[in-house]
């Protein structure tokens, strides 16, 4: 959603009235994200005010990836969160513990997402953590965000220090990891040749496409820039999001 659907809390423009034209075609939509500081509520509220409707079914954050990821491996549910409530609030919707800075001993995860309320004290407890043997779990690995007034640090610059700090690499649940495609692929129903991913960006949402092998499109909002000499290995590059139906009815 970031870059594709809205930058910040700006949507794009046209997104509205695209989204709506890809329903009345009869398109099933999920609408993904590596951002996982909101729930899933909260996004289709945010969605809502940009004159978007969505359901919470259709809504897949990497902090519900991540919160799902660890319920299915079954090992252990105590969770140390450098993350904000859109992945512990989702985490314990379904039945997983979060910690305090201060019970750190007792984590079988360390959770890093985007904490816009990042401290010492998180990083360093979650430090101690990931040295004393809790699986570090990163919800991804974006160094920044779009937002208004520029690039912002993201979950993986976070992620980063917390790596260099303890030597650990982190495994990533997040786009483009397998596990946010399949998992979104699960929510539509539908198989690999029924479904493009669309995005900003080519290390995450091509990439994403790429890792179960379904389409891929390239929107030139957002953060763009970033990878226009990337652009190729996008099968199709659009202006905007709104330019989305006319492409997919003329193919």
């Amino acid at each position: 959603m970031d870059g594709c659907v809205y930058v910040g809390n700006t949507p794009v423009e046209g997104a509205a009235d695209a989204l709506r034209t890809l329903r009345d075609m009869g398109v099933k939509l999920v609408f993904l994200t590596n951002n996982s500081t909101l729930t899933r509520k909260q996004y289709v509220e945010k969605l809502s005010r940009m004159g978007i409707d969505a359901a919470e079914t259709e809504v897949l954050t990497s902090g519900v990836v991540a919160a799902k990821f660890i319920k299915n491996r079954r090992k252990g549910v105590n969770i140390l969160p450098v993350a904000e409530e859109g992945f512990t609030a989702e985490a314990v919707a379904l039945g997983l513990r979060i910690l305090s800075p201060n019970d750190w001993k007792q984590a079988d995860y360390v959770v890093v997402g985007l904490d816009r309320n990042l401290s010492y004290e998180k990083l360093a407890k979650a430090c101690l953590a990931i040295r004393a043997g809790a699986f570090f779990l990163a919800t991804n690995l974006d160094h920044v965000y779009p937002a208004e007034e520029g690039f912002l640090p993201g979950a993986g610059s976070i992620a980063a220090l917390l790596s260099t700090a303890t030597g650990v690499k982190p495994v990533s649940v997040g786009k483009p990891e397998a596990e946010t495609s399949k998992q979104a692929l699960e929510l539509l129903g539908l198989s690999k040749d029924e479904v493009a991913f669309v995005g900003d960006r080519v290390d995450t949402d091509v990439a994403a496409a790429k890792t179960v092998g379904c389409r891929s499109i390239l929107v030139k909002t957002g953060a763009y820039k970033l990878f226009k000499h990337l652009s190729d290995q996008a099968e199709l590059v659009v202006e905007s999001i709104t330019d989305l139906p006319q492409a997919i009815s003329v193919e």
